[in-house]
């Protein structure tokens, strides 16, 4: 069995937690998995990971990295 990879959005698809965990395990225990979860992909070509802060996109089905904060004068 293939390790899957899922990211649990907030309602701005903004991704709060990633786990490793099947898609079958998440549909047998909803009450371990409330709310929105996409499959992220770590191998896949054209695919961004998705990590904690990240945007998910449903039109390009992708995740955006979030604008590096601006450098603190001082």
């Amino acid at each position: 069995m293939s390790r899957q990879f899922f990211a649990q959005l907030d309602d701005n698809n903004v991704v709060m937690n990633v786990h490793v965990v099947t898609a079958e395990f998440m549909a047998a225990n909803p009450e371990r998995y409330t709310g929105t979860w996409v499959e992220t992909f770590f191998d896949t070509n054209g695919k961004t990971y998705a990590g904690i802060g990240y945007t998910y996109d449903e039109a390009s089905q992708d995740f955006v990295a979030p604008e590096p904060n601006e450098p603190i004068e001082p």
